[in-house]
């Protein structure tokens, strides 16, 4: 039977955070803005993606990127590949990468626990192979309510490791636009400012 799929169709999610997030650690010391145009095929998605980050060597991240969302019985997959582009570079660095995502989702009625895995072969900047697990439970108060949390550990090659932990409250506030609050913390807050617990508040907009 040939691979059939229905006719692609255009979506962007636009999220505007007061602090920019990326694996359980900060990435910009002001507002971030996340734009991600795509095209989705049933469970294959593709597109691209721009975020503004405050990094000593670039001032943006750009990727391009493809996905698919299957289901193995009760069980729903991720799987996704990206390559990422550094833009707004100030020196040389190392500014390109692979980044490989997987995860697996499995629901209880209200309650989804969801465990997942990123890995870079080489990743941005400094660090060499890096590797991220990350787990945690969602649970859905209402149709437009829910709370989630994870609990995550980053290990990399000429890279400081570390466990990083989030919790918070999501809202829809009406269809295509959704409100969080999140708080973020890790185990080494010894390592800098970006390491540091705090607040986060986003919005995220789908048309």
């Amino acid at each position: 039977m040939p691979f059939d799929l229905p006719p692609p169709d255009p979506g962007i999610e636009i999220t505007v955070a007061s602090r920019g997030m990326s694996k359980g650690i900060a990435q910009s010391e002001g507002p971030q803005v996340v734009v991600r145009p795509f095209l989705q095929m049933g469970p294959i998605q593709a597109g691209g993606q721009w975020k503004n980050v405050s990094a000593s060597a670039a001032r943006g991240e750009a990727s391009v990127f493809v996905s698919a969302a299957p289901k193995l019985g009760k069980f729903q997959l991720q799987l996704g590949a990206a390559y990422k582009v550094q833009t707004g570079v100030k020196e040389p660095t190392d500014d390109k990468s692979w980044e490989f995502t997987g995860s697996v989702t499995r629901k209880f009625g209200k309650v989804s626990l969801r465990m997942g895995a990123i890995y870079s072969p080489d990743d941005l900047g400094g660090a060499k192979r890096s590797l991220v697990i990350e787990g945690g439970p969602t649970v859905e108060l209402s149709k437009t309510l829910r709370i989630s949390g994870a609990i995550g550990h980053r290990s990399r090659e000429n890279g400081d490791d570390y466990t990083a932990f989030n919790a918070g409250v999501a809202k829809t506030v009406f269809k295509g636009v959704t409100v969080d609050a999140r708080f973020y913390g890790t185990n080494r807050n010894d390592l800098g400012v970006n390491y540091k617990e705090r607040l986060v508040i986003s919005a995220k907009m789908a048309f």
